[in-house]
């Protein structure tokens, strides 16, 4: 890729996510009879669960946690119980995204700017330039240039298939960059782990299943590095405890002891992530 690799993961059945947990098998349900504007919810029953919980994604949708052996028919009288709540996280949400340039609707970005290197989230990021082509073409093809530099040429004015197409090279970066990065951390603490993934996840910056196994997010890259290092061994201790019980937090301590004011930073952490890179459903 031409650039140092110094210091620097959809729910599925990955195991402890960080943030927001895994995905097991889940139903979902209506929001029915319940307070008009509140989304669809769906449920996860966790083996590890010890009560209910609630989760409020960055896209606003709400995810209920339930213990094994949950009865089901008591969500959605808990949910009305927490609308006040539900309503004020997805405000509050909606009100960050606002703060980030709407710009991606109707633009092709110009350029990746990755802070995963940065120990001052202030200084400049690493700087990737986007140039563009039009071609008579169906698709849309990603050239990387000598001058770290990338092309897109083909159908751009596409802006979902642009988008796709850049999402699939920091698929690659955080490969080239993430995984050897984990690796390295993994030996450095004594934290054995497995096999390493890279996906895209929504809610998500990585997890770690029962088997060591990880997947982290693309989107990391775009985090300045003191709390991609706080993911890294978050997910590094959960081979360990396989929970968030007092050991746990006592064991991020200790591999990572400014954790507090990372494990606070991170809650804003989708921040730095550009519009564009979530623009999915945009067509």
């Amino acid at each position: 890729m031409g650039r140092s690799k110094g210091f620097w993961g959809r729910k599925g059945k990955q195991g402890k996510g960080f943030s927001q947990g895994r995905s097991g098998d889940e139903a979902r349900f209506s929001s029915g009879a319940l307070p008009a504007g509140l989304p669809d919810y769906r449920v996860r029953e966790s083996s590890r669960a010890k009560r209910v919980t609630l989760k409020v994604s960055v896209e606003g949708k709400v995810e209920v946690v339930v213990p094994q052996g949950y009865d089901l028919d008591d969500i959605p009288s808990l949910i009305a119980s927490r609308w006040d709540w539900i309503a004020r996280s997805r405000q509050k949400l909606r009100a960050d995204r606002a703060k980030t340039s709407d710009a991606w609707q109707a633009e092709r970005p110009s350029a990746i700017e990755l802070r995963w290197q940065n120990s001052d989230p202030k200084a400049a990021p690493e700087r990737w330039p986007i140039s563009y082509e039009a071609r008579p073409m169906d698709n849309v093809r990603l050239i990387p240039k000598p001058d770290d530099s990338l092309e897109l040429i083909g159908n751009i004015d596409h802006l979902p298939t642009c988008h796709a197409v850049l999402r699939e090279w920091l698929k690659n970066y955080a490969w080239d960059v993430l995984v050897p990065s984990m690796r390295q951390l993994s030996d450095e603490l004594d934290l054995p782990c497995n096999d390493i993934t890279i996906r895209g996840q929504k809610t998500i910056w990585a997890s770690c299943s029962s088997q060591k196994n990880m997947s982290l997010n693309y989107k990391l890259l775009f985090l300045p590095r003191s709390l991609v290092h706080y993911v890294l061994v978050h997910e590094l201790c959960h081979t360990v405890e396989m929970n968030h019980s007092p050991q746990f937090w006592r064991l991020v301590g200790q591999k990572h002891p400014s954790f507090e004011l990372d494990r606070a930073a991170i809650k804003k952490g989708w921040q730095y992530v550009p519009r564009w890179v979530e623009s999915r459903a945009y067509t």
